[in-house]
């Protein structure tokens, strides 16, 4: 796991654009282990290093036997032994680094190189001969890459940090009402004028007399299920081939050189995670990390405790109050980017504890709540449960998605906010592969396609990196995401079993009951944290948004007067959260 930054420029040498030794210490946390760079008149590429796969022989750049393809790779890429064995009789590989394998593969296969990897990754490939860069990010967007061009030269890094200069870029206000509208920003956009994100599943190619070209060489896409729920007999084949899916993506994760733990709460997702992998590692114990919170109504640590006693894991449990709640600066200047959860602060709190116990990879439960349904706006799609009918038609997908979405402000609402109209032009093409689903069908692909990569990854990656931890997510192997996409509708949710009934059913008989069958709980902060030390005023006061400048202060101040439902507060804690990146990461 790394940080990658670099300058290419086809036409021109690079000279003072070429990224600078300083600019890579920014990165020092997403690589302290070590650093390399490759230079030459036209490319320079940055690397900062946190060893996981051949510690000691692993260094970066890494080169074709000629020198002539060049690569610096954040992440890591599940297969690569078996993509090793199939080319070693044609390459000589200088490492063990899983990442070398994409060299090769690009010497054999050109710009189709991904077509078999597994794995989480971002990376940039330089072709010496062709003068011919090539970015690429993972399928589900586990791990982010910036870019902009200027007078002709690309940049790029894993950071938004390395490409600022100084004084941030105006702020986008397309994707200031994009953040409104869905709590994040979905790429390409960021909140910064001439600064973009490589789309999960994407090649962005430059080279010598083109301008960059974005290739979409991967997009999740669930089968269309308009049918009736399947037989017992049917249900339990499904059953039984998600639990292999989700064994094999926890095995593909296992592979380390260094100290691994695991997130564990009482939820179903980690909790699953957490089994599979223990059933594994045995009779070596498992090390497991709960975040506990000193409101009970939260705090979930003595379930988990009883689950990992059962495993024989060693545990540790770090509880967090509500002194905790005046850090979020520090986390936004982490994350870089605003992203509407308040599980920022407790994810943060629980990544200290693991870097701290020596760990330097963690496995976690994320994305099972997107693949399986486990929200409970879910339920709106599926017509088949008690009291919910058909959706109308005549709304959009995509309106009728975000509908249900508390902290989501709709249409109208930005443009009171903003005094512009919410560019909605570029969902275009996703919502007319959107109209060919069925209901259920529609949220899912939102879910992957925007959700996973560009709130949920973004918040795992930028908050375990600023601990130089590497956090894995096995709900979000590619393999386990396109079988998730073809398991019939009804399977996911049930009047019986609840959300994600298949992977209640499925898990059922290894986890205990009181995991398996229990209520949905979201992971977040108190409301407390929010409502009595949060500094509203300071931060949402009519002064402090004048002065801030992102949206209209009369608009702001009829919401914090409104009377407090769930609604209005994650409308406040949404725009709380605009406000607190804008004051700590607009700071040369």
């Amino acid at each position: 796991m790394c940080g990658i930054l670099g300058s290419f420029s086809p036409l021109n040498r690079l000279g003072p654009a070429a990224p600078s030794a300083a600019q890579l210490d920014t990165l020092a946390h997403r690589g302290p282990d070590a650093q390399g760079w490759f230079l030459d008149p036209h490319a320079v590429l940055g690397f900062r290093r946190l060893a996981i796969i051949d510690r000691a022989g692993g260094a970066q750049p890494l080169y074709s036997e000629d020198e002539q393809v060049v690569l610096t790779i954040n992440g890591e890429v599940w297969n690569h032994q078996e993509l090793r064995r199939g080319l070693q009789h044609q390459h000589r590989f200088r490492t063990r680094v899983d990442g070398e394998v994409l060299v090769h593969l690009y010497e054999q296969f050109g710009l189709e190189l991904l077509e078999q990897v597994s794995g989480m990754f971002a990376f940039a490939l330089y072709d010496r001969r062709r003068r011919r860069l090539v970015l690429g990010r993972d399928r589900v967007g586990k791990k982010p890459l910036y870019w902009r061009i200027d007078d002709g030269v690309l940049r790029w890094s894993s950071e938004l940090r390395a490409l600022l200069d100084g004084a941030p870029p105006a702020i986008d206000q397309d994707a200031l009402g994009d953040y409104l509208r869905f709590g994040y920003v979905p790429a390409p956009r960021t909140m910064y004028q001439g600064i973009q994100r490589l789309p999960a599943g994407h090649l962005l190619v430059h080279e010598h007399g083109e301008p960059p070209l974005l290739h979409r060489y991967w997009a999740f896409t669930p089968l269309a299920d308009f049918g009736e729920e399947p037989g017992e007999v049917e249900a339990q084949r499904w059953r039984t081939w998600l639990v292999q899916h989700l064994d094999a993506a926890v095995g593909r994760r296992l592979e380390s050189e260094v100290p691994m733990g695991f997130l564990l709460s009482a939820g179903l997702d980690s909790a699953s995670v957490f089994t599979l992998a223990a059933r594994r590692l045995a009779p070596q114990p498992a090390q497991a990390f709960t975040i506990g919170f000193t409101d009970q109504d939260l705090d979930e640590s003595s379930i988990a405790g009883r689950l990992a006693a059962a495993h024989g894991a060693q545990h540790q449990v770090r509880t967090v109050g509500q002194g905790e709640a005046d850090g979020l600066d520090e986390v936004m200047r982490a994350v870089e980017e605003p992203i509407s959860t308040d599980a920022l602060l407790p994810t943060d709190r629980i990544f200290r504890s693991v870097r701290q116990a020596g760990i330097t990879v963690v496995m976690a439960g994320e994305g099972g709540d997107e693949l399986f349904a486990g929200y409970a706006k879910f339920a709106h799609a599926c017509p088949w449960l008690p009291g919910i009918g058909r959706p109308d038609p005549g709304v959009p997908p995509l309106d009728r998605y975000l509908a249900h979405e508390e902290f989501a402000f709709g249409a109208e609402e930005v443009r009171a906010l903003t005094g512009r109209a919410w560019d909605r032009s570029r969902f275009a093409r996703i919502e007319a592969e959107a109209a060919q689903l069925d209901p259920l069908g529609q949220m899912l692909l939102f879910e992957v396609r925007l959700r996973l990569p560009d709130r949920i990854n973004l918040r795992l990656d930028k908050l375990s990196m600023a601990r130089s931890l590497e956090a894995r997510a096995p709900f979000m192997d590619e393999r386990l995401v396109e079988f998730a996409g073809r398991i019939p509708r009804r399977l996911l949710r049930s009047a019986r079993r609840g959300e994600k009934a298949i992977l209640r059913e499925a898990m059922g008989p290894l986890l205990p009951d009181e995991i398996s069958w229990r209520p949905k709980a979201p992971f977040r902060a108190p409301d407390s944290w929010f409502t009595t030390a949060i500094g509203l005023e300071q931060v949402l006061g009519t002064e402090a948004v004048r002065a801030a400048g992102l949206v209209d202060p009369a608009q702001v101040a009829d919401l914090v007067a409104r009377p407090r439902d769930r609604a209005s507060r994650e409308r406040l804690y949404s725009l709380y959260v605009l406000h607190v990146w804008h004051r700590a990461c607009r700071v040369a």
